[in-house]
């Protein structure tokens, strides 16, 4: 995203707010002030759920939850989120070691349930789930 323009400023105030991250909006809102459904900039489908699989307003709609999914702790009590806005698939679990989002919510599921899941959205790349 920081090639298209955006930094940590267009989203966290370094003096603060009362949003978590220090967010200057809530994260939904930062998030679908670009994005919105059917838009040219994404996602491609008519509604948030049609794009998530989950119900709106549940966690498993929160853009960052997929986008910016919290993998590294830093201090105890405190998890940063991957800042690669690219959705980090349960393939790369596999190959790198690292969380993917399914599982991150989903925790009582395998890898391979996420893959197979994720295999069974119509407008999925397979490439993703792998």
């Amino acid at each position: 995203m920081y090639r298209r323009g955006v930094t940590c400023f267009s989203c966290h105030d370094a003096h603060g707010t009362g949003n978590y991250a220090e967010l200057r909006k809530p994260v939904n809102t930062i998030c679908l002030d670009c994005h919105t459904a059917g838009g040219l900039n994404g996602p491609r489908a008519a509604t948030l759920e049609e794009h998530t699989h989950h119900k709106a307003g549940s966690a498993g709609s929160d853009c960052v939850a997929c986008h910016m999914p919290a993998i590294q702790p830093e201090i105890p009590g405190v998890t940063v989120h991957a800042h690669t806005f690219n959705f980090i698939g349960p393939g790369m679990t596999d190959k790198y070691k690292i969380p993917n989002p399914c599982n991150l919510c989903h925790t009582d599921k395998s890898v391979q349930w996420a893959k197979e899941a994720l295999g069974k959205w119509p407008e999925f790349s397979a490439w993703r789930a792998n």
